[in-house]
């Protein structure tokens, strides 16, 4: 099989020559409209610091976000820029009304004053330094990302036909080969699909321009096109990098689901980088362990997976909470350490931003 494919760890070894470390490259996490995912955001910059990363995070924001929510950005050390929305001229389809702001993702390619970035989501959460992909050889008109998790075994009902286990990028993987040897990325097919959740890229002013001139465009079959797109940055990073982007391993983008949908390939040490897709940790707060259990576990919650404690292969059914009880569960366990941490330090917007979080118990 033909195909664009690599695995960033082949690449850790020459991060020390100086062609990469005089490299200027950043992590950039998109925050608009509302402060919702500021909780989100603080622990991915936790997680980023915790494991030694050597890249600033850049939080872009657009113009209707408040004072106080880039205070509290700033204020946690994080650099705050402001970019312009980008909405398409004509129809959109989209399957959930918080995507509707995802276009404007696409200005990450006017970060023009690095020579590499990484667009990274504002719910994904470190478990390891990753600083390796941004060491990866990448030409100026490709990008790198995983696929797009298709299997789709809760059968929601939005879904195209063919998301199905056995058109999912990841399904051919097993095991440690599916990080030594990442299924390549196809020009057509199922097998194009990425996740946007995570992409490395080099910012251009040249791409961004193609980017503004197809969204804006009046022209009939640009407009089809992109009427046909559910997941706006993501649908316009496959279409416009198609046969040219490059496939890096799950362990980089891990949703959350992949921990009881793939089990030919999922494991919790590999993990790199946690994407907490759909339902978001911070809006359901696990119950506390009793004293006796802190002691025992060195944990402040309770992980009360149920009948998913050794599931790999199935659908989350009607317990999605139980579903995501292990994952969910490492994000709160990071949350603590943080706020703790901000407490000490003298951060002064703690209260506001656990206000953003689940504050009852049940």
């Amino acid at each position: 099989m033909t195909g664009l494919a690599l695995n960033p760890l082949d690449y850790i070894s020459s991060s020390s020559s100086s062609s990469y470390t005089t490299r200027k490259c950043a992590w950039v996490v998109f925050l608009l409209t509302t402060p919702s995912y500021l909780p989100g955001i603080l622990v991915l910059a936790y997680t980023l610091r915790k494991y030694n990363s050597k890249y600033p995070l850049i939080v872009a924001i657009n113009p209707s976000i408040a004072a106080e929510t880039i205070t509290a950005l700033e204020e946690y050390g994080l650099e705050v820029r402001m970019v312009q929305p980008l909405v398409p001229r004509g129809q959109i389809t989209l399957i959930a009304e918080r995507f509707v702001d995802t276009w404007t993702k696409a200005a990450v390619f006017g970060f023009d004053d690095y020579d590499r970035v990484c667009l990274i989501d504002g719910d994904m959460m470190l478990k390891r330094n990753m600083d390796e992909i941004f060491d990866i050889p990448l030409k100026e008109d490709q990008i790198a990302a995983t696929f797009a998790c298709i299997c789709n075994l809760d059968k929601s009902s939005w879904a195209p036909a063919e998301w199905t286990r056995d058109n999912c990028g990841f399904a051919p993987s097993h095991g440690s080969d599916s990080i030594t040897h990442p299924g390549p990325a196809q020009p057509t097919g199922t097998h194009s699909l990425l996740n946007s959740g995570l992409v490395v890229l080099t910012p251009s002013q040249l791409v961004l321009q193609r980017i503004y001139e197809l969204v804006e465009s009046g022209d009939k079959n640009d407009q089809e096109r992109i009427k046909e797109w559910s997941f706006p940055d993501q649908d316009l990073f496959a279409d416009l990098f198609r046969g040219k982007w490059i496939s890096i391993p799950w362990i980089y983008n891990s949703i959350k689901t992949m921990r009881y949908w793939h089990g030919n390939f999922y494991n919790d040490h590999d993990v790199r980088n946690l994407h907490y897709i759909c339902k978001k940790p911070w809006k359901y707060r696990p119950k506390y362990n009793s004293p006796e259990e802190y002691e025992r576990t060195g944990n402040v919650y309770k992980v009360e997976a149920g009948e998913y404690a050794q599931v790999k292969d199935n659908d989350v059914g009607l317990n999605e909470r139980e579903a995501d009880a292990v994952t969910h569960g490492w994000w709160w366990e990071e949350y603590e350490c943080m706020l703790g941490q901000m407490r000490k330090n003298g951060y002064g917007w703690c209260e506001f931003v656990d206000n953003l979080t689940d504050r009852g118990q049940s």
